[in-house]
């Protein structure tokens, strides 16, 4: 399936297949594709809770207002912004394995690590710009998580996260990890559904201004 035809053929499953099961292997293979989406200085801000236990699939629909596809669904995928992406240990941990390749040099990593550090002040210093940087990153790596689900013959739909506050404490979720949404997978019981209705391009973008 080309690129066109995935982004067309993707949609918000309505209701899953109950019978069908995912292993981890094919959430491995999701993940793995999934792990190339961009992110704020390659920080890689999104952390995913994956729940495929029965009983604890149930948990996750009592918390979310008992709604259906997630009791047919194969999985519900938690997906999360880690405040921890900022703190410098964890940049060094990304960043360190390049200087020691020699991809980057002694000069070039100390600047690197020196604009990190303002960003990462000034996001502390600011909760409100840090929790959009959270949801911004999160929800990039979300949409290639269902189009990558997609390509491995997968139906997803996003969802609203509700009862954060049980919900972290009924998986024992830190207090880094902030949930920002959540995505239902499985197959489809609908294989082809009529698309809704879209916006010509026209109505919702404009070039060089307004």
């Amino acid at each position: 399936m080309n690129f066109e035809d995935l982004v067309k053929s993707r949609h918000s499953a309505m209701n899953f297949i109950e019978t069908e099961q995912m292993t981890e292997e094919d959430f491995k293979n999701i993940f793995e594709l999934t792990k190339m989406a961009p992110s704020a200085y390659n920080l890689q801000f999104t952390n995913y809770l994956v729940i495929t236990d029965q009983e604890k699939k149930e948990r996750v629909k009592e918390l979310s207002y008992n709604q259906y596809k997630i009791h047919t669904a194969s999985g519900v995928v938690i997906v999360m912004g880690n405040k921890n992406s900022i703190e410098m240990p964890e940049v060094e941990r990304i960043y360190s394995p390049l200087k020691m390749l020699k991809m980057m040099d002694e000069v070039e990593y100390d600047m690197t690590m020196e604009l990190i550090k303002g960003y990462s002040d000034g996001l502390k210093n600011n909760p409100h710009e840090l929790n959009l940087e959270l949801v911004r990153n999160a929800g990039i790596h979300a949409m290639l998580f269902m189009l990558s689900a997609k390509h491995y013959g997968f139906d997803t739909c996003p969802m609203h996260v509700h009862n954060v506050d049980e919900l972290r404490k009924e998986f024992n979720i830190p207090d880094h990890l902030e949930p920002i949404m959540m995505i239902t997978i499985g197959k489809s019981v609908d294989k082809v559904r009529a698309r809704g209705y879209r916006k010509p391009v026209g109505e919702f973008v404009n070039f060089n201004g307004y």
